[in-house]
């Protein structure tokens, strides 16, 4: 079931991000909303788990941009194993450590991104328009991925994967 609601998370997630526009004065900078998703399943499911999170996440944004399929996934696998190496040392819950994970991620993704269209003559963009590109997605990420956290999480719990959260008696 936590797969299936993996799945449910990732095609609405590629939705979203779809339909959400590109800003222009962040070097058109796209929400990195799957992005987020990825990082939150590093944090939540087993490394086999992650890395199915990766690869369907990954094929949904290349599919909905310009991309080659392919090149999201390695991305986004390598983002969610950086993570899941660091979630014993970071609150998960914490917004501090979602808003720092998901603009590290951010920049790592983008970049790698753009090194690989490079180099395979896919990508026309200067390293300037690159960097400010970045800039952008690493605003976007780290203010989308505590976002994206709690509406997963919210997710989960109204399908019955995760408990709802004890208020110790209070209202």
């Amino acid at each position: 079931m936590k797969y299936l609601i993996m799945l449910l998370a990732l095609v609405t997630g590629a939705t979203l991000q779809a339909l959400l526009p590109a800003w222009t004065w962040l070097g058109g900078a796209q929400p990195p909303v799957l992005l987020a998703l990825v990082l939150f399943y590093a944090w939540t499911f087993p490394r086999n788990g992650l890395l199915v999170c990766a690869f369907i996440a990954g094929l949904l944004q290349d599919a909905l941009g310009q991309v080659p399929l392919g090149y999201s996934c390695l991305c986004f696998a390598l983002a969610g194993l950086f993570a899941q190496r660091h979630r014993d040392d970071v609150d998960e819950q914490a917004i501090i450590s979602q808003v720092i994970f998901g603009g590290i991620s951010a920049a790592l993704v983008t970049l790698l991104l753009y090194v690989l269209l490079r180099h395979a003559g896919a990508v026309t963009l200067s390293l300037g328009e690159a960097l400010r590109k970045t800039l952008g997605t690493v605003l976007l990420g780290a203010l989308l991925t505590p976002i994206m956290f709690r509406m997963a999480i919210g997710l989960e719990r109204r399908l019955g994967e995760r408990p709802a959260p004890d208020h110790g008696g209070h209202l």
